[in-house]
C-alpha cells in the first residue's frame, strides 16, 4: 500500500506546524521506532504552498492492518497527534493521489 495524502494547515498554526516539523526531525529515531507497529516502511511529509495555504502531505509505503497512529502509547506518538489535532484544519478536504506507476531500478 503507497499512499500520498495532503492535509491543509489552518492558517493561524503555520509557525507551530513548522516547529512540529522540527520536533519530528529532532525525534526521527524515536518516530522510526513506532512505523513497524502502524507497518510502515517508508513514511515521508512534504509540504507546499497552494493558494495561500500551507498543506502538510505524507507519503506512506506498507501494508495493511497495522495499528493506527492514535492507539499508540509511544510519547512521540501521543505528541505527533496533539500537534496535528492542534495544527491541521480538518473543515478542508485532504488532497488524494492517485498512484498510477511505479517504477524501480533494476539490478
Amino acid at each position: 500500500m503507497i499512499e500520498l495524502e495532503g492535509f491543509a494547515v489552518k492558517s493561524d498554526k503555520r509557525e507551530r506546524a513548522r516547529e512540529w516539523m522540527r520536533f519530528l526531525r529532532k525525534n526521527q529515531s524515536a518516530v522510526d521506532a513506532t512505523l513497524a507497529g502502524e507497518h510502515l516502511r517508508v513514511e515521508q511529509i512534504f509540504s507546499f504552498e497552494l493558494a495561500g495555504r500551507l498543506y502538510l502531505c505524507w507519503y506512506t509505503d506498507g501494508e495493511d492492518g497495522g495499528a493506527d497512529v492514535t492507539a499508540s502509547a509511544a510519547s512521540v506518538d501521543r505528541m505527533h497527534v496533539a500537534f496535528w489535532q492542534e495544527c491541521i484544519d480538518e473543515s478542508v478536504p485532504s488532497i488524494k493521489f492517485a498512484l498510477e506507476n511505479s517504477f524501480r531500478a533494476q539490478p
